[in-house]
């Protein structure tokens, strides 16, 4: 298959999407199905986050920032150019909102288009800043989307939320895979202090106010916070005063954001994960962390019902007294049982969330896409 991936960016700084696509670029080549990526690169990123050039070629876009807007003037010239050189069979585009351009190729090429929205049309994220949003919406994001062949969706709750703004095609669901990093055995004998750890991006959906509040009426008898993530739009501050409100400094400790051995250390000195977030369309931090052994706690704003079901964790209502309850549990039980939990986590991505795994899946729907038949097991038509 001659597949091209389109992303509007790969900035460390932009959370999971940038870390995910990558991924699977890299899987999709291992199983034979995908070799070139799009990308537009701004001054303004950063560093990003490439796939292994042995496996992937990719082609950076030059871009710049134009009031919220990210712009590329040669992205259209440049996509169509790639698509007839390499006779381009399916474009798949990985976000929206800035990726029209790309479809727009797609639709004048009369090459069919599959759109990832990466949870960015769930509910709570089409009603933030809806002002902006709701236009480009029935401008042409609804276009878009309509006349894709499917849509991958990572959730369940994210095509409920695809069906309730109006769109009725075929939906995907497809999960995002994780990186597996080698298995270190936790030493937790010599902690003077037990640490929970936050690793995410600083920003309001997260749910870190409730966070703070909730530690601040349970206040754990040696442990510490430690939150770590890049802080893009500043909430950091905000963040930062609630806890200095409550007392909690000497409790709570900040870390720039970090990648690579360095990120999967931080997850391995860790003894529990939280992210008490408002809502994810899959939440790429919560599989990772159970690879490295950690019992999760997070909300019913993600998909992670197996929390549960696995007892590796603990999937909880939205909001500080759920919260309160669970840290009590968590921060109370024993490294043993915590130990035991974080090696179930383990076991459940290794037989479910592997890149490789959710590759072949790709692959299948690309198949589906470019040559019909009977669909496969994980289509929606509801």
């Amino acid at each position: 298959m001659k597949t091209l991936e389109f992303i509007n960016g790969l900035s460390k700084a932009s959370g999971g999407t940038s870390s995910c696509v990558p991924e699977l670029c890299n899987a999709l080549s291992r199983v034979s199905a995908n070799d070139l990526l799009v990308n537009v690169q701004m001054k303004q990123d950063g560093e990003s986050i490439f796939p292994d050039p042995k496996l992937v070629r990719v082609h950076n876009v030059d871009g710049f920032k134009f009031s919220i807007f990210r712009w590329a003037p040669q992205l259209p010239f440049v996509l169509k150019s790639l698509c007839r050189k390499e006779k381009i069979e399916l474009i798949h585009v990985h976000g929206v909102w800035q990726t029209h351009r790309a479809v727009q190729v797609a639709r004048a090429l009369k090459i069919p288009h599959v759109i990832t929205p990466h949870g960015m049309l769930t509910s709570w994220h089409f009603s933030h800043k809806s002002w902006k949003k709701r236009p480009a919406w029935w401008f042409y994001q609804k276009s878009d989307l309509d006349t894709a062949r499917a849509v991958h969706i990572t959730s369940d709750s994210e095509g409920d939320d695809l069906r309730k703004i109006g769109y009725k095609g075929p939906l995907a669901l497809i999960p995002n895979g994780s990186e597996i990093p080698e298995w270190k055995e936790p030493n937790t004998s010599s902690k003077p202090v037990r640490t929970a750890l936050f690793l995410s991006r600083i920003h309001l959906k997260k749910g870190l106010l409730n966070l703070v509040e909730a530690w601040s009426i349970v206040r754990p008898k040696g442990w510490r916070m430690l939150i770590v993530g890049p802080d893009t739009e500043g909430y950091g501050k905000v963040v930062k005063e609630a806890i200095q409100k409550k007392g909690l400094e000497s409790e709570f400790v900040f870390q720039e954001p970090v990648y690579g051995e360095a990120k999967w250390d931080i997850y391995r000195n860790a003894d529990l994960f939280i992210l008490p977030t408002f809502t994810e369309n899959f939440g790429m931090v919560i599989p990772e962390a159970m690879a490295c052994g950690l019992p999760v706690i997070t909300t019913e704003g993600t998909p992670w019902n197996e929390l549960n079901d696995r007892n590796c964790g603990w999937w909880i209502p939205i909001g500080v007294d759920p919260l309160v309850k669970t840290l009590r549990l968590a921060t109370e039980a024993s490294d043993e049982e915590r130990r035991a939990m974080g090696k179930r986590g383990r076991q459940l991505v290794e037989e479910k969330y592997s890149w490789d795994s959710i590759a072949q899946k790709m692959k299948a729907l690309y198949e589906w896409v470019l040559s019909g038949g009977q669909a496969p097991s994980f289509m929606r038509f509801d």
